[in-house]
């Protein structure tokens, strides 16, 4: 099967986060520098997105860069924000020709000035509500998130669920209805914890690099199979 033409709409997920892991160690195993790994997951990213849009899914979150990730050695990083720099509005660009908007969560402010203006060009470029949505999480941490909402929900009067949703980040996007982590590790890692509260979790032991439309196919469909109870019977 390779699309969701003859799906009901409950069997297609309308959000899907992915957690993409294994970079590093898909240049490792070739014996590449890290960052070589790097760049070969952007190059793998919009054909992946454009198939979960051909599949139906309405909206992508990419776990790209974490708030923990800034703790690795000072070349690496680096060379991840470099990469940034040099192939964030290539690959969005890509997108946004296909219609998608393309939206980012996490604290911007970290990223040097050249970089902020880029993400404030990408997401000018296509502010069409309706469109299928590219959520990119850099410099972002789901526990830090829900503190920043809930200070600013307090700011407001009182702290409850609704606003808190309404400072998220991701504030104008649906639930999260799965999860893909590639690399083979089985945790969130901070992601979108709010949001993921009824996630389907799916892991996968490919490298991100690695992973394509048959193993994301294969995923959405077994997603369609499950019943999804929210807790109640």
């Amino acid at each position: 099967m390779a699309s969701g033409d003859d799906k009901s709409a409950s069997a297609i997920p309308r959000h899907v986060g992915i957690i993409m892991d294994g970079n590093g160690r898909w240049a490792t195993k070739r014996l590449l520098p890290r960052p070589a790994g790097h760049r070969a997951g952007v190059k793998n990213i919009t054909p992946v997105i454009e198939s979960a849009f051909d599949y139906g899914v309405h909206c992508v979150s990419l776990y790209a860069f974490s708030t923990e990730n800034k703790a690795r050695p000072e070349s690496e990083v680096n060379a991840l924000v470099d990469l940034i720099r040099k192939r964030l509005r290539p690959m969005t660009r890509e997108l946004i020709a296909r219609g998608a908007k393309v939206v980012f969560s996490g604290d911007i402010s970290y990223f040097p000035e050249d970089v902020r203006r880029i993400m404030s060009e990408i997401c000018a470029e296509n502010t069409d509500k309706t469109a299928k949505t590219v959520n990119i999480a850099l410099d972002y941490g789901g526990r830090e998130e829900i503190v920043r909402a809930a200070r600013l929900a307090a700011a407001s009067g009182e702290i409850t669920d609704s606003r808190i949703r309404a400072n998220l980040y991701t504030s104008e996007l649906p639930d999260l209805d799965m999860i893909i982590r590639t690399g083979g590790e089985k945790r969130l890692s901070n992601f979108m914890l709010y949001q993921a509260a009824y996630s389907e979790l799916f892991f996968t032991d490919t490298l991100w690099p690695d992973f394509g439309k048959a193993e994301l196919i294969s995923i959405l469909n077994e997603y369609g199979s499950r019943t999804r109870r929210f807790g109640k019977l």
